[in-house]
């Protein structure tokens, strides 16, 4: 891969690690936000939901140079949230399952993300054989144990939701995309997107797995950071949340 491939940085936010007051997290958000997280049906859900999206703002923010608060999203048609309102422009996308969170920034390119926790035997094999196309439902199956069998369907299940993610799109047009092979791949499946889509296997905790997909067909490269709460987060009072976030 040539020093000119574009680079897109993930991030990587464990949420059983220490946090500041959720309080404090929850001022980050916009209106439709926290309404969302009010909306959760558990506690756990909620704390994921306000950690994920406050980390993306402070991540954007400082991107772009403004207070994490003051970053504002609209809606594409499926739900996909675009930058609304800067002069300085990146694409982001965030993705969470259980105790992590990833983020995902690209300088120009649409940018989509997926982590997944590994699924339980019986899971994968349905899902797969609901969702995927013939060829990967015999991969999923052919599995040497139920280890890899979980493994091969996570692999498989987050390259498709990076490359929806990333394109806009709809889950269930995805789903149907092939997306086995060796990675990084390209797909292009004018379904999903009319142009087509890098997508690379990311490095994940145990018991999961995760991918990150570009729009086009050139090369990227991958950045990997763990996410560490700004110093101005931890304090009681959220009197210095209107100023920009910068990285411990």
């Amino acid at each position: 891969m040539g020093d000119g491939a574009d680079t897109v940085e993930i991030w990587l936010i464990d949420g059983r690690a220490s946090c500041p007051d959720l309080a404090n997290l929850r001022a980050l958000l916009g209106p439709d936000e926290r309404t969302r997280a009010e909306a959760c049906l558990s506690e756990a859900d909620r704390r994921e939901y306000v950690i994920a999206h406050a980390a993306l703002h402070c991540i954007v923010g400082d991107r772009i140079g403004v207070a994490p608060s003051q970053v504002a999203w609209k809606l594409g048609p499926h739900g996909k949230p675009h930058l609304s309102g800067h002069e300085r422009r990146v694409e982001a996308n965030l993705s969470h399952s259980d105790e992590f969170c990833m983020v995902a920034v690209s300088a120009s390119r649409p940018v989509g993300v997926d982590i997944q926790r590994l699924a339980s035997d019986s899971t994968a094999a349905a899902l797969a054989r609901r969702y995927f196309p013939p060829e990967e439902v015999r991969l999923v199956l052919a599995a040497e144990d139920a280890a890899e069998q979980r493994a091969v369907f996570a692999r498989l299940w987050a390259r498709k939701e990076a490359l929806v993610k990333a394109a806009g799109s709809r889950l269930i047009l995805g789903l149907a995309a092939p997306a086995h092979g060796p990675g990084p791949l390209t797909v292009h499946q004018p379904a999903v997107s009319p142009d087509p889509v890098r997508v690379a296997d990311l490095e994940a905790p145990p018991g999961y797995c995760a991918a990150v997909a570009l729009i086009g067909a050139e090369p990227f490269r991958v950045v990997t950071r763990t996410w560490e709460w700004p110093e101005a987060l931890w304090a009681p009072s959220n009197a210095r949340l209107t100023q920009p976030c910068t990285e411990s």
